[in-house]
C-alpha cells in the first residue's frame, strides 16, 4: 500500500480532530460538482435567456432581420428610407405585448370574487331594464391606458367632416393656417384672440342685430349732447343755447326697453326698402333726363331707344332675313340667333 493514500486515510478518520474543525458548514464548502474549471453564471435567475449576453458589442434590434451572405449584408426589398428612419424600427411587437401582459397582472386581480348571491342577480336584471351598465355607476374607478391608446375604427375625426366636394369633383378643407386647425364657419370662428367664437342663429342673431342698431342710436344721441354742450361753452352767455342739452333717452337702452327697439328695428327696415326702390327708378330718370337735356338744347343727336348716345359703329343691322341680331343668342359657349337658334353668322334664318 503506497505512503500518500495511507496518509489520506488517516486524515479522514482521524478521531483526534474536532468535529467544528472537521466539518465545515454548506455555505463555505468549496467543493463543485462537474467541472472545476466550469464558469458559474451568478446572475442566471436574473436572464430570460439562459446565454450571456456581453452589451458592449453593438447588436441589431429584435425587429431587424438582417441576411448575411458571407460578410455582405442582403437588402429587403420591403425597406424604404422612411421605414429605416422610423422612430420604432427595430423595436418587435412581442416585446411591446410582453409588457402589456406584465401591466395587466398587476393592475387586475388574480382572482375575482364571484357573489351567487339572488340580491345581485335581480341587481344585475334592473340595470339591464333600464339599459344601464355597471361602468356608468362605477365613476371613481380608474381607466386602463389601454382604452385611451386604442381608438376605436368607427371613430371619425373632425376634419373628415369639414371636407367639402365640388360638383367638379374637387376636395377643399376649410383651414386656418393661423390657428393650425380646420374651422367649419357653419359652427363658428376663431377670433384675433384665438378664441371660439360660435355662430348665432334664430334669436340670437335677432338679438345681437337689436344691439347693434340700439348702440348705433345711443352713439348718435351722445354726438348731439356733445355738440349742444360744446355750444354752451362757447356761447354761454346767449340766451338761445342756455338750457339746450338734451337729457340721456333711456328709450335707446335695448335693457330698459325691448320692445320700443323691436319697432325702431322694424321701422329703419322699411326705410332701408324704401331707399332701395328709389334707387332702382333712379336710372330710368336719369335716362329721361339726358334726353331732355339734349331736346332742350336743339342738339339733334342720334339716340337709341333707352335715350344714350349711339356709337359711330354700326348698331342693329337685320340680316339674312333675320329678326335678332347675332349675338341675341349664346348657348355652350357660342353665340348665334335668338329667332331660329344659329351659331353661323352667315346662315339665312329657318323661321
Amino acid at each position: 500500500m503506497p505512503r500518500g493514500s495511507a496518509q489520506k486515510i488517516d486524515k479522514k478518520s482521524n478521531k483526534y480532530i474536532p468535529k467544528f474543525i472537521a466539518s465545515k458548514p454548506w455555505y463555505q464548502d468549496d467543493t463543485k460538482e462537474g467541472d472545476e474549471n466550469e464558469q458559474v453564471d451568478e446572475l442566471s435567475h436574473q436572464r430570460k435567456t439562459g446565454e450571456i449576453i456581453d452589451h458592449s458589442i453593438a447588436k441589431s434590434g429584435t425587429g431587424i432581420k438582417d441576411e448575411f451572405k458571407g460578410t455582405i449584408r442582403t437588402n429587403d426589398e420591403n425597406e424604404d428610407y422612411d421605414s429605416k428612419r422610423d422612430r420604432w424600427y427595430g423595436y418587435s411587437t412581442e416585446e411591446w405585448l410582453t409588457h402589456l401582459k406584465n401591466w395587466k397582472q398587476t393592475k387586475q386581480p388574480d382572482q375575482e370574487i364571484e357573489n351567487n348571491d339572488s340580491d345581485d342577480t335581480d341587481y344585475e336584471l334592473e340595470l339591464i331594464e333600464l339599459g344601464l351598465d355597471k361602468k356608468d355607476l362605477n365613476k371613481n374607478i380608474k381607466e386602463d391606458p389601454m382604452e385611451k391608446m386604442l381608438r376605436d375604427r368607427q371613430d371619425i375625426p373632425a376634419y373628415i367632416y369639414n371636407i367639402t366636394s365640388n360638383p367638379n369633383n374637387k376636395i377643399r378643407i376649410d383651414y386656418d393656417p393661423k390657428s393650425r386647425l380646420a374651422k367649419d364657419m357653419s359652427k363658428g370662428f376663431l377670433n384675433d384672440r384665438s378664441q371660439f367664437v360660435k355662430k348665432l342663429t334664430g334669436a340670437a342673431t335677432e338679438f345681437t342685430d337689436l344691439q347693434k342698431i340700439a348702440s348705433g342710436l345711443d352713439n348718435e344721441h351722445e354726438q348731439e349732447r356733445k355738440q349742444a354742450r360744446l355750444k354752451q361753452q362757447f356761447f354761454g352767455d346767449d340766451s338761445q343755447f342756455k338750457n339746450e342739452v338734451p337729457e340721456t333717452d333711456l328709450n335707446l337702452s335695448l335693457e330698459a326697453s325691448p320692445t320700443l327697439m323691436m319697432l325702431k328695428a322694424k321701422q329703419l327696415q322699411k326705410e332701408k326698402l324704401k331707399l332701395k326702390d328709389k334707387e332702382k327708378e333712379k336710372p330710368n330718370n336719369t335716362k329721361n333726363e339726358i334726353s331732355q337735356k339734349y331736346a332742350s338744347s336743339g342738339i339733334t343727336t342720334n339716340l337709341d331707344k333707352n335715350g344714350l348716345k349711339k356709337t359711330r359703329y354700326p348698331e342693329d343691322q337685320l340680316t339674312g332675313n333675320h329678326k335678332f341680331i347675332y349675338g341675341s343668342y349664346y348657348e355652350n359657349g357660342k353665340w348665334g340667333y335668338k329667332c331660329c337658334k344659329q351659331f353661323d353668322k352667315d346662315s339665312q334664318c329657318t323661321l
